[in-house]
């Protein structure tokens, strides 16, 4: 009988049981993960380091205590644990099948993920302010749309009206003063942006001087006067007895009066009442403007000076506006060191915007400045240079130079002005900045190096008004920096005053 062969004896290249655990063991106990094992009846047989100092436990307290978070192999889930000093950790659990001491059990990895956590809530958050932030350009980009189109639809009316019945001359001037108000009312809207950027930036400058706040009122008023009439409102005025003076921007602080003198007509119905007060308190004026419109709600009272942010959406009720003249008018007041507030009962019970500035000792004790001088009578006629590649603004500013009584002539780029001022020999050139291939740095370059060149008066027209570009104009050796459109007014007095002493061009001013 043959007998039965031995076993052959075990591989020895073939790990043991135990020196599998005792492997597995040592990979998750230096694991930067928290590992607990866990059996099937919950309870937890092992915790490494890891996790007792993710959840703050020593192993002790956690070994065979019940896990209390139902787990199911396969699975990833985030919980929260309140356990490292009273904060909230956000964990993510996976959980696998395992054995452990022989007996089936799951092994959850728990990894802090509160930082990741913390930074796709901050993602979220920002992902929402620039959809809001996306939704207001588009509004805004809407309703500069309609801001701009809106006096544009007058212009249009009046030139046609001017073409059919030219020879009305009463029709033709009543158009005629459409044009100009509208043409007005954009150049304010683009100051409006303008200055928001300036202000933002912190590139405003005041220019200070001794300002009467009773005419600086009346002055405001009296641009307000013809929308009073057109809505037939009733205009109170309420002013000081005694001379108040402030240390002052006159320009600005007008600014900010006519946004809230045309705020009160436009949000008030027809034949409403306006009320304007000033009155002193104590070492302050206090400037009152008060209507019975449409009022604004308590919640609105303060937000009302967010940038672009209007009283009433309603197209109803819309009464056009970019929303930032009421921003614009508290900076500009704070900048003063005074204040502007809101104040209302609520819709269809009016408001009252109130403006308190400090009055100054030495504004009163200084010489109240003269009023701006009077448009100038006909006198010596200057030679004018008008250069500017935009034909009909080159031809219709020719036409009013000459209208005024001057001689003048148009290049439309660089290298013709160059050659029309050698023959010209013009006083005043009116040099556009943004001519094409040559533009008006370079021929006012070229031409500040010219033999005999400090007589001419160089005058940049531009649409950028911020104070870089005129100290860059300044730079190129420009005399004065215009802002497109220009105003008439002062570019009259500026060619009638042009080389008396202290005027433009006369070499004690000139840069």
């Amino acid at each position: 009988m043959t007998p039965e062969p031995s076993q052959s004896p075990a591989n020895p290249q073939s790990p043991s049981p135990g020196a599998s655990e005792a492997r597995f063991r040592k990979l998750i106990e230096s694991n930067a993960d928290g590992m607990l094992v866990v059996r099937s009846d919950g309870t937890i047989r092992y915790a490494n380091p890891a996790a007792t100092s993710l959840l703050n436990r020593s192993a002790t307290e956690l070994v065979g205590r019940f896990f209390g978070i139902p787990i199911l192999a396969g699975e990833t889930t985030e919980i929260d644990l309140p356990f490292r000093d009273g904060k909230v950790v956000v964990v993510e659990m996976r959980v696998v099948e395992t054995e452990w001491e022989g007996e089936p059990a799951l092994l959850a990895s728990l990894r802090d993920i509160s930082d990741r956590k913390i930074l796709e809530e901050e993602l979220r958050q920002k992902i929402a302010e620039l959809a809001v932030a996306d939704q207001r350009k588009d509004e805004f980009l809407a309703m500069l749309s309609h801001e701009l189109r809106n006096p544009l639809a007058p212009i249009l009316n009046a030139v046609h009206i001017m073409r059919l019945r030219g020879d009305d001359q009463v029709l033709r001037e009543r158009m005629r003063d459409i044009v100009e108000q509208q043409v007005r009312c954009m150049a304010r809207l683009v100051d409006d942006l303008l200055d928001v950027s300036r202000i933002t930036r912190g590139k405003i400058q005041l220019r200070l001087e001794p300002v009467s706040a009773t005419a600086l009122i009346q002055r405001s008023i009296e641009t307000v006067r013809t929308q009073l009439a057109a809505k037939s409102h009733e205009l109170h005025v309420t002013l000081p007895d005694e001379p108040v003076r402030i240390w002052a921007d006159p320009v600005r602080l007008e600014q900010v009066m006519n946004n809230l003198l045309n705020n009160a007509v436009k949000y008030t119905d027809k034949g409403g009442r306006i009320d304007v007060a000033a009155e002193v308190d104590g070492d302050d004026v206090t400037i009152r403007v008060k209507d019975d419109g449409i009022g604004i709600d308590r919640e609105m009272q303060e937000a009302i000076f967010g940038l672009f942010t209007q009283v009433d959406h309603s197209l109803a009720r819309s009464q056009g506006g970019l929303g930032i003249g009421l921003t614009l008018a508290r900076n500009l007041v704070q900048m003063h060191h005074g204040s502007l507030v809101a104040r209302s009962d609520g819709p269809g019970r009016g408001s009252e915007f109130v403006v308190r500035l400090p009055i100054s000792k030495e504004a009163i004790k200084a010489d109240v400045p003269p009023p701006p001088p009077p448009l100038p009578t006909p006198g010596a006629s200057r030679r004018v240079l008008v250069v500017d590649d935009n034909l009909p603004s080159a031809d219709s500013l020719s036409l009013i130079i000459k209208l005024w009584g001057h001689e003048c002539r148009v290049a439309h780029a660089g290298p013709d002005a160059l050659e029309e001022a050698a023959v010209f020999r013009p006083d005043v050139i009116l040099l556009d900045i943004g001519l094409p291939g040559m533009d008006g740095y370079q021929v006012a370059q070229e031409l500040r190096g010219r033999p005999g060149s400090a007589e001419v008066v160089l005058i940049a027209m531009t649409g950028y008004g911020r104070e870089e570009d005129r100290r860059r104009t300044r730079e190129a050796g420009f005399d004065q920096h215009l802002v497109k459109p220009l105003d008439l007014d002062d570019l009259e007095r500026l060619l009638a005053h042009i080389g008396e002493p202290g005027g433009l061009g006369h070499p004690s001013i000139r840069s």
